[in-house]
């Protein structure tokens, strides 16, 4: 863990936090029975997915072994709520601060170069899939408890999920704004688009993103090189599904097309690394979490706990 990633984490999500509120209130205040409703399906979509992630081996551990030799709790070191705060707050707010001064700027230039097909497809994965990937990256060198290559995918989830939890009340609001008859009508519609095609979408992406990352932070004896390439792969693999996704086709029927193509490479690939990591995880006897140096045998049974029967034995 780096104090100087960690207090970057925490500035970035203090600056982030005005813009997310300004953001919120004033979409309240043009509709509020909408976006209070908008608000209510963000919360159980948002609580569902995170516990169904927390029931998974791909879940770090903040709580066991968390006392030192002298029963005094360990100071400073994270906690799994600071942890999943730190993920949702980067992906709702921080991101999507950061993307409202590039995307549009982008989507602009599409405009004026005519390039319209891929116009949402710059605006979207070209800011979205680089900024949330960096603070995956910042998060996991902020909490010494996540250390394994599945801990980045779980990660990148909740940072992609805080992501699209805030765009689904965006498009909410704006669905309801744009129906004719009814803002509830158009809030729902939207919400239903949004969760039937492409479910989870900006969750999986960040997902693989964060999973290249780790394997890069985390694997051992590897080249830097090796480590850049998986890098690299996980975030272009999430790159170009988002661009593919985005694009502006003419045709109806060739843009169903396109989403099942892109549903079928996704889906898939997300339910191997989660199977390859669920695999891992339960077979990994090797996680240990070290406060710092260790200097007598009760602290290394505190950092091995298979260990601290033989030690109080002996």
């Amino acid at each position: 863990m780096s104090k100087l990633f960690r207090i970057t984490l925490w500035v970035l999500m203090a600056v982030a936090t005005p813009m997310l509120f300004i953001n919120i209130t004033s979409l309240v205040i043009i509709d509020p029975l909408a976006s209070v409703v908008g608000l209510l399906f963000s919360a159980l979509y948002l609580v569902t997915v995170v516990w169904l992630l927390s029931r998974t081996p791909l879940w770090p551990d903040f709580k066991s072994y968390r006392k030192l030799p002298d029963e005094s709790k360990r100071k400073g070191q994270g906690s799994t709520f600071l942890w999943v705060f730190s993920s949702l707050w980067w992906g709702g707010g921080v991101a999507v601060g950061i993307i409202m001064v590039m995307g549009y700027s982008i989507i602009d230039l599409m405009d004026k170069l005519n390039w319209d097909f891929v116009s949402m497809s710059f605006g979207g994965a070209y800011p979205e899939e680089i900024v949330k990937t960096l603070g995956v990256a910042i998060i996991l060198l902020s909490f010494r408890q996540l250390n394994r290559p599945w801990h980045g995918f779980v990660t990148g989830a909740l940072v992609g999920l805080g992501f699209e939890v805030n765009e689904n009340i965006l498009y909410g609001a704006t669905g309801a704004m744009f129906d004719p008859n009814s803002d509830m009508a158009g809030m729902l519609m939207m919400w239903q688009y949004r969760t039937l095609a492409g479910p989870l979408i900006h969750t999986l992406l960040t997902g693989f993103a964060g999973y290249g990352v780790a394997l890069a932070f985390f694997t051992a004896k590897k080249s830097l090189a090796w480590r850049c390439g998986v890098a690299a792969a996980g975030l272009g693999i999430a790159f170009i599904l988002h661009f593919s996704w985005n694009l502006l086709w003419e045709d109806y029927t060739t843009q169903i097309i396109s989403i099942v193509i892109i549903s079928l490479i996704l889906y898939p690939l997300a339910a191997f690394i989660i199977w390859r990591s669920w695999k891992e995880a339960k077979a990994d006897e090797s996680y240990a979490y070290a406060p710092g140096a260790i200097t007598s045998t009760s602290e290394l049974a505190l950092v091995v706990p298979q260990q601290q029967q033989e030690i109080t034995e002996a």
